[in-house]
């Protein structure tokens, strides 16, 4: 593994070198948190989607398709580039305009500004602190695997080292450093995963023979109703979509752009980026299932072991030591993004809600970004218990806290203060005590019910609902205060934002009975209904109003894959075949997925081009102006 080795030490060594050049350009708190507003385009989307695709996304997809077969990427990898269109419509424009109005360098921070009180502002810290710590937990854990396999160490060795690795560059860069390291991690992983896919699928001869292989012995591997329930299949697929589109470590890389015109390109960027790092899992799942299947691999005992095995066993060691370096990028380009969302939530979202002034900002997020490396090591090292636990306070949990008081309260005016701590209270207690009582044997799920995606959408209806139930004049106030939307009292149309929250209300809220109830088909054509739904509102311009193209781009859109969700619907149960998958399958990875990855994108592309430039142009282009976190009044 000599040639492995020379490749991970020359990748440190670089990434260290961007945390040395960094350093000496972070200068402030601002420096620090959100690389001081300066990232372009490339640079932001090529890191948000490396971010997203950590090593869960890599080494847990593969395990996935190995084990299910292709429902494994279709239930949490072929809608994640959708989400990333859906981010883009809903927070790219006005998590902008909010980085430029205020000092807004966090979830939290845009919490405060937008509600009322202490309590929803308090609540969401602790969610941001308690989840990054979580996160941070789980990307050490796998670095000390990743690690032990190159140098030969123990794995609690090969933790401490390559969380040192991370956290010197992150603690002395800060975000600046995060962001440029993100961007090489993130062209490496791509590079990677494309020769990755190649090299994987000639094993067995090509893609078509490598599918070929499958069929022969067991087609149920490239079904779309293979070996999980559909009802679990399609909850994972809302949980990748709205979890992608809320989580910190993508919100935050808004507010770090340096211009509006930045916005136009990233979201196309982002989600064809993450679309070709798909084909790690896709080439090596379905190539070791085939290997098995034909005796020339062994069933592994742990499917984690999946990619590891096929690197390990059938390809040079240089090629494994250049995969295994884009498999630490995966896990590094999280780890770092947490460090700093951690070292926000710790050292100036809870000081902030609790009434304390911070002296010496930067100084302090240097040392709550250690604390946070710390926190993660001990619990990775010393208490599996914990780990275990905290691991349940993930992508569901960010998701359930964030989704509905981020993303629904920048556009609805009725969203609440209260609201939003039941919800976020919610999203990470939901999470803890399923994890809990399913782990104890207390409480048994059924198969079909994926509990993760349920945390979420039930997440929604409380806060939509309780918003409703318990208006406020004060938080409806201080959403026209905030100035992100003129659609209250100033010739805009709220209702128009009423009706689109009713519609995903009523949506999630008939795919939550179906995965209750185990009824797929409202699961399933939820996918279609709460996306066209969503870009329509990240569609309404500050006056609440559409361009006539937007509305018939974003309609054509969705009436397409609504009909080709009813085709895949309707074959489902015959035994045709396109491109050697079942036809079922073969549209959704040959026409759902490249559809969704590209068209969404390019519709933000036109509605930028059509009222987005316009939207922003009063914007200073460098440093945000000076108005306090307390929520007044800005201009319009």
């Amino acid at each position: 593994m000599s040639s492995a080795i020379t490749i991970v030490l020359v990748y440190f060594a670089l990434m260290l070198g961007i945390g040395a050049w960094a350093r000496s350009r972070v200068t402030s708190s601002k420096d620090f948190l959100v690389a001081g507003q300066t990232l372009g385009f490339l640079v932001m989307a090529v890191g948000t989607f490396s971010s997203i695709q950590s090593g869960f996304g890599m080494i847990g997809h593969t395990a996935n398709t190995y084990a299910w077969g292709v429902q494994a990427l279709v239930a949490a990898a072929l809608f994640v580039p959708l989400s990333f269109a859906l981010s883009w419509f809903l927070l790219g424009s006005r998590l902008y305009r909010l980085a430029r109005h205020h000092d807004v360098y966090s979830v939290p921070d845009v919490i405060r500004l937008r509600y009322p009180g202490r309590a929803a502002h308090l609540s969401m810290s602790v969610a941001m602190f308690v989840g990054s710590v979580a996160y941070m937990t789980a990307q050490v854990t796998a670095i000390g695997v990743i690690m032990s396999l190159i140098f030969g160490t123990s794995v609690t060795v090969g933790a401490i080292v390559g969380s040192a690795v991370v956290a010197l560059y992150t603690v002395v860069g800060g975000m600046l450093a995060g962001a440029w390291t993100d961007f090489v991690q993130g062209l490496l992983m791509v590079a990677m995963s494309v020769g990755v896919f190649v090299v994987s699928t000639n094993t067995l001869g090509g893609w078509g023979a490598t599918l070929d292989t499958i069929a022969a012995q067991d087609v149920s591997f490239l079904r779309l109703d293979g070996s999980q329930p559909l009802t679990y299949v399609f909850t994972f697929v809302l949980l990748a979509i709205l979890g992608a589109a809320a989580q910190p470590q993508l919100v935050t890389k808004f507010l770090m752009l340096r211009s509006p015109s930045e916005l136009k390109w990233g979201a196309l960027v982002a989600a064809v980026a993450y679309a070709v790092t798909t084909l790690f899992a896709l080439g090596i799942g379905l190539t070791m299932r085939g290997l098995t299947m034909t005796g020339r691999a062994p069933e592994l005992d742990n499917i984690d072991n999946t990619a590891t095995w096929y690197l390990d066993s059938m390809v040079s060691p240089a090629f494994a030591g250049f995969v295994l370096a884009g498999l630490l990028a995966a896990i590094m380009s999280s780890a770092n993004s947490f460090i700093a969302v951690g070292a926000s939530a710790l050292m100036r979202d809870l000081t902030g809600a609790l009434g304390i002034t911070v002296r010496h900002e930067l100084r302090w997020a240097r040392i709550a970004s250690t604390f946070v490396v710390l926190c993660s090591l001990v619990f990775a090292l010393y208490l599996s218990q914990v780990v275990f636990i905290l691991g349940a306070i993930g992508w569901a949990a960010f998701a359930a806290a964030i989704f509905g008081p981020l993303v629904l309260g920048l556009y609805w005016r009725r969203a609440t203060a209260l609201a939003t701590t039941v919800a976020v209270t919610f999203g990470i207690v939901a999470n803890l005590l399923v994890t809990i009582l399913t782990t104890e044997g207390v409480l048994t799920l059924p198969a079909y019910f994926q509990a993760g995606g349920a945390v979420i959408c039930l997440g929604i209806l409380i806060f939509v609902a309780l918003s409703v139930a318990v208006p406020s004049a004060d938080s409806s106030r201080q959403f026209v205060e905030l100035g992100v939307s003129a659609s209250d009292g100033l010739g805009g149309h709220p209702r128009r934002v009423d009706t689109l929250v009713a519609v995903a209300f009523l949506t999630i809220g008939a795919a939550t009975a179906g995965m209750v109830w185990d009824w797929w088909q409202p699961v399933y054509y939820a996918v279609p209904v709460l996306t066209t739904s969503m870009m329509l509102l990240g569609a309404l311009n500050r006056a609440g109003r559409w361009s006539r193209s937007s509305v018939t781009q974003i309609a054509l859109f969705g009436a397409a894959t609504l009909v080709l969700f009813a085709a895949a619907h309707a074959t489902a149960e015959g035994t045709g075949t396109i491109g050697g998958l079942p036809t079922t399958t073969a549209l959704f990875f040959y026409v759902l997925w490249p559809l969704t990855t590209v068209v969404p994108s390019l519709i933000f592309v036109s509605v930028y081009r059509g009222w987005l430039r316009h939207d922003l142009v009063d914007l200073p282009t460098a440093g945000p102006a000076q108005a306090s976190l307390e929520g007044r009044r800005v201009s319009p």
